[in-house]
């Protein structure tokens, strides 16, 4: 049966982190296969499956031209059952190697693929694994972008990720050869890698270079998640709607005219219980003597005034929170009077 990939954008690709951090090289047309691939397995599967797909969905969803695909298709599966995924142990110089697939046919305008039996421990039953939805990494146009979204992801949760120079060649499979210099390689790798990533994926990445003897060996990225800043931007932004509505309203029970600080204070004391609110200044017009009706109306409702006070003493030496309200409510709130 065909693989509909029209929803494939929406699949979510899940590795072993040994895998993110293995060495290799792939053009972007086969960084885009191969993590198609990936995202066509489910995560209860236990063995992978040949994968069909039409060549004109391929072509729409790997964003190529329908000529370079024709063209190139051949090419790109010999290419794929060549290609050497190393994963070293940096510890004690071992490694393993391995190619990534078994399968390639194309038949009637659709390539079936199959990835490397080998490969199962680094997709199937993970323990220690990153994921990520395959839509992040559909518009990448450097190949580097892939490698550094998937080493940067690994870090998500712990924000930030220090990765040495020599790591990053390693990783990436940059030869000595190629972009020997520093300079080069943060202007065709790094800035490349980042500015992708921020445009196009869940993160946005900054950073900075570390330093050893006046030499650059190291960097270290900052990670953020678009996705949790937006969910909290949009909790805040209720949250902020909401208290603002309930201020107003605490402020048009008063005759007198308080700021929005002031008016928040007084629904903070009545713990959000506007009924309230009103029956304690209901209490506090027939009061005598008020000095502060702020001071007042905090007062009534922390110490729950049953009746009217003929005595002011008792609040009138209440200390309001030592606020200059105006600036407060500029610098914090943004709110006007």
């Amino acid at each position: 049966m065909k693989n509909h990939i029209e929803s494939a954008k929406n699949n979510w690709i899940y590795q072993s982190n040994k895998l993110i951090e293995a060495s290799y090289t792939l053009t972007v047309i086969e960084q885009k296969l191969i993590r198609l691939l990936a995202s066509m397995i489910k995560k209860d599967d236990t063995d992978f499956k040949e994968y069909k797909f039409k060549t004109k969905d391929l072509i729409k969803i790997l964003n190529t031209s329908d000529s370079r695909f024709y063209r190139d298709i051949d090419n790109i599966t010999d290419l794929l059952m060549q290609r050497i995924i190393k994963i070293k142990d940096i510890s004690n110089g071992e490694f393993e190697k391995y190619h990534w697939v078994d399968v390639a046919k194309y038949k009637k305008g659709v390539l079936i693929l199959k990835i490397n039996k080998d490969l199962k421990p680094f997709y199937l039953s993970l323990d220690w694994y990153t994921k990520y939805q395959f839509k992040n990494i559909m518009q990448f146009k450097s190949t580097y972008s892939f490698r550094m979204y998937e080493l940067l992801k690994q870090y998500e949760k712990i924000g930030h990720r220090i990765i040495t120079i020599n790591e990053i060649r390693s990783m990436l499979d940059i030869k000595k050869n190629k972009y020997p210099k520093y300079a080069n390689l943060k202007q065709k790798v790094i800035k490349v890698s980042i500015n992708e990533i921020n445009t196009n994926t869940d993160l946005f990445i900054d950073y900075e270079e570390v330093k050893e003897s006046r030499k650059i060996t190291s960097i270290k990225f900052y990670i953020k998640s678009k996705v949790q800043d937006k969910a909290r931007n949009e909790i805040v932004v209720s949250l902020e709607d909401k208290e603002s509505d309930y201020i107003n309203e605490v402020k048009s029970i008063l005759d007198e005219e308080i700021t929005n600080l002031q008016a928040k204070q007084i629904y903070d004391s009545a713990k959000g219980n506007i009924d309230l609110i009103k029956e304690k200044y209901s209490i506090a017009k027939e009061s005598n003597n008020i000095k502060s009706i702020v001071a007042f109306m905090v007062s009534a409702l922390k110490e729950d005034y049953k009746g009217p006070i003929s005595k002011v003493d008792r609040f009138n030496n209440f200390e309001q929170r030592n606020y200059d309200f105006e600036q407060l409510e500029s610098q914090l709130l943004g709110w006007g009077k």
